[in-house]
């Protein structure tokens, strides 16, 4: 059987122009009206096609498996096309619009400060104002925001998730977001000490809790080597990783990648300077203060700090992947290809061939962090992120069962 294929929207364009033209016609118009109208009209048209927002799909790369299968029948990735408006679909426009236009917070925060072993103190922001669902488990999302997040950078997933249920918390590192820096100590990009015993305490607090997390940006970077350090004793159920990094010292070599790379350095610099009291003897501030590169403030923040000799000790050190291989919780990497700030070339395909726990969906489009479809509407990636990790707790809770023919198999993990 052939096909026809579907009508163009110019092709529905014109036929609507030879429509209206019979029409100005049969009212005896004069013909220089009805063509000039038709011209008007086929304008507005096209004009009309033009502005409409173009459907992206994405590209998912698995490993075949039971968990993936269950991941498509439940997510449907191939056909979440990401539709973002005209005005909005330019990689630096969906990096920079979540800064310009935030989104409108319905959140209530509730901070609490925890001190760790060593006396620092990391922020915990919680969501207050959800309705947790009765005779459910506690599901609770963990946020981890990059280097110049903090809680009203992510409120978009925040609300997103409490609509369905789940209790969001969003973690701080020491000197970020606003908190105290009460050691002389600042978080490096892949030390995850801080973070089990953030996890550990969330446990505590809710003893059956599921924990999921999110990482945004730099912040994959630590989630990653949270993973791959304490593997199958991560105690977390699964993850999405948005716009992550997958070499510290990988970042895109776009013109425009050095004016993002600016903006974060001033942002770490005022970090510095407003702790360079309790900094002064394991850093040096006046070099960090100088620096406009990330090697050269990589070096005077962090190589005394740590004790490392040189930089290529500290960038192997804190390799998100150093462990990869210990990293046994499912994971989604979402990733755009036109993200200014990583490249693309940094992706590492072949994780995707081999892990069949490591899932990742790419856009053609969509920044670093941006993949926004209006203007201050929930993000794409965050409705993907809600949805994998839905079908995650479905099928580690409930199991998923398979007609193999012969007899349903269960499989959970």
């Amino acid at each position: 059987h052939r096909v026809a294929a579907a009508p163009t929207d110019q092709e529905r364009g014109t036929d609507f122009a030879c429509v209206m033209l019979a029409f100005y016609t049969l009212l005896s118009l004069p013909f220089y009206i009805a063509v000039v109208g038709t011209l008007v009209l086929s304008l507005f048209v096209y004009l009309k096609s033009f502005l409409c927002s173009s459907e992206i799909l994405p590209k998912f790369f698995y490993k075949e498996s039971t968990l993936a299968t269950h991941i498509l029948k439940r997510c449907r990735f191939m056909t979440r096309a990401f539709s973002p408006s005209i005005w909005i679909s330019n990689r630096h426009i969906q990096t920079l619009l979540p800064w310009i236009i935030p989104h409108n917070c319905k959140c209530q925060f509730d901070r609490e400060y925890l001190q760790l072993r060593d006396k620092g103190v990391v922020a915990l922001d919680w969501v207050t104002n959800v309705k947790l669902p009765k005779k459910k488990r506690r599901t609770v999302i963990l946020i981890i925001p990059g280097l110049t997040g903090d809680a009203l950078s992510v409120s978009s997933l925040c609300d997103a998730a409490t609509c369905r249920g789940m209790q969001c918390v969003v973690f701080n590192r020491r000197g970020h977001g606003r908190t105290f820096l009460t050691t002389p100590k600042l978080q490096s990009y892949g030390d995850p000490s801080d973070l089990r015993q953030v996890i550990n305490y969330i446990h505590d607090r809710y003893p059956k809790t599921l924990i999921t997390v999110v990482s945004y940006g730099s912040g994959c970077d630590l989630f990653l080597s949270y993973l791959g350090e304490f593997g199958s004793s991560a105690q977390i159920c699964a993850g999405v990783c948005v716009s992550p990094c997958f070499e510290v010292n990988q970042r895109s070599s776009d013109i425009f990648s050095g004016i993002y790379n600016i903006l974060v350095l001033l942002h770490m610099k005022f970090i510095i300077w407003r702790h360079a009291r309790a900094l002064s003897d394991v850093i040096d501030v006046p070099g960090a203060l100088k620096s406009w590169s990330f090697k050269s403030f990589d070096s005077h923040v962090f190589l005394k700090m740590l004790g490392c000799e040189d930089l290529d000790e500290f960038y192997e050190r804190n390799n998100p992947l150093r462990d990869v291989d210990d990293i046994s919780i499912p994971l989604l990497f979402l990733c755009s290809l036109d993200d200014p700030v990583y490249s693309k070339n940094s992706i590492p395909h072949d994780l995707f061939k081999y892990y069949p726990n490591f899932f990742m969906l790419t856009l053609e489009t969509g920044g670093h962090c941006g993949f926004r479809e209006k203007m201050t509407s929930v993000s794409w990636a965050d409705k993907i992120s809600l949805d994998y990790l839905e079908a995650i707790l479905e099928f580690t809770i409930k199991g998923y069962r398979i007609d193999y023919h012969k007899s349903p198999a269960r499989s959970t993990i």
